[in-house]
């Protein structure tokens, strides 16, 4: 039964605010969104709460700031306090929705559990909101299964591209395979299920999909590694998103010493995530443009793919298939669907045809200009 409850004021003492920052504000390790990104693919900022459900942890990541035995004020949330703090934020229309996560204060199902009676008395108390939970590695499948249930979405972090690399990240975390990717791979399988239940829940049964991170330039591994994974993650398992998060270094962490990863890595891999996931090119478009040692340059990826690619260009717009369209440069999804409505009721022929399509601005960049080359219209590039 669903019942109505008083908005939950925020207590004013020092010690819920201290709990408030050590637990919404350092959870860095777990990023939901990218702004960037977000702005340009959704057109709006989706507000968040973004907390850990406790900053005790047993692991010993090396890079956590979290970690086993590191000194620092460590602080929990009590479920009916989180739940209430949530159901009051959105009332208020603060939020759209929570992001949970934690750190592994217990064995993973304790930790579990704990997230999921946050998420049933929310969903008790009336909260249709959007949920998006990261599972603990290691935990069991029927909670899995309930995790979907109650969340819009669900994750859990690979946190390296490879077993070698999360075996030099988390020495303590449990196997690569079996606590982490067999986890991922479970969630995946529990949204598959419960997609029979979508068209009569308006909220939970994974709608939103399955997510992951992974932590960029901790351990040396290059940007090839990372892109050969996330391919794997959207081609074979379906994934929605894969997040990335460069590696800062926390004082009294075995890695204290290593330097920052620069802020271009992580920007440029999620650039090629999109062309992964939306764009559909392939592991083998980007051999030429890493260099020898794996690592992607500070340059748009899709132009050095294009500029490696001449041979591609010009294209057919009236023929052309919608994802070559996309291989244009600054062709996005929106900009090559309207070029694929307007050749349905007439052939592009000149440039006046293209910027009824995608605008006068980007046309005149995108094609300097239109000829007709053996009666067929082609759009050519200038470097």
């Amino acid at each position: 039964m669903i019942r109505n409850v008083e908005p939950f004021q925020i207590p004013s003492n020092t010690r819920q605010h201290d709990r408030w920052y050590f637990l919404n504000l350092d959870a860095q390790w777990d990023k939901t969104a990218v702004p960037i990104f977000e702005a340009a693919a959704r057109g709006r900022c989706v507000p968040l709460l973004k907390t850990l459900f406790t900053s005790h942890c047993t692991n010993s990541c090396n890079y956590c700031q979290f970690r086993a035995g590191r000194e620092f004020e460590r602080q929990s949330w009590n479920e009916e306090k989180l739940a209430g703090v949530t159901m009051h934020l959105w009332k208020e229309r603060k939020i759209i929705g929570l992001f949970l996560s934690s750190s592994v204060f217990k064995d993973p199902d304790l930790v579990t559990e704990r997230q999921l009676c946050v998420l049933r008395k929310l969903r008790i108390m009336g909260y249709t909101g959007y949920i998006h939970l990261r599972l603990m590695p290691g935990v069991s499948r029927h909670y899995v299964r309930e995790a979907v249930e109650l969340s819009d979405r669900v994750g859990v972090n690979l946190e390296a591209p490879s077993a070698e690399s999360f075996q030099e990240l988390c020495p303590d975390k449990g196997g690569y395979k079996e606590a982490v990717l067999k986890r991922l791979e479970w969630v995946v399988e529990e949204v598959q299920r419960a997609k029979s239940s979508w068209f009569d829940s308006k909220f939970g049964y994974g709608k939103s999909g399955v997510d992951t991170q992974m932590i960029v330039g901790a351990v040396g591994e290059n940007d090839w590694a990372h892109l050969e994974t996330t391919m794997w993650l959207y081609r074979s398992l379906g994934l929605k998103r894969v997040f990335y998060s460069g590696f800062k270094p926390v004082n009294n962490t075995p890695f204290e010493d290593k330097p920052s990863c620069p802020s271009y890595r992580e920007h440029r891999l999620y650039q090629c995530s999109f062309l992964f996931r939306d764009y559909r090119f392939s592991i083998k478009d980007f051999v030429d443009v890493v260099d020898d040692d794996g690592f992607l340059p500070n340059e748009d990826p899709k132009a050095l793919f294009v500029k490696n690619n001449m041979d591609l260009f010009p294209l057919n717009l009236n023929e052309a298939d919608y994802y070559d369209i996309l291989k244009i440069p600054r062709i996005g999804p929106v900009m090559a669907k309207r070029i694929i409505l307007l050749r349905k009721t007439q052939k592009i022929r000149c440039l006046s045809d293209l910027e009824k399509a995608v605008g006068r601005k980007l046309a005149r960049f995108i094609a300097p200009y239109v000829d007709l080359v053996d009666g067929k219209p082609l759009v050519k590039f200038l470097n």
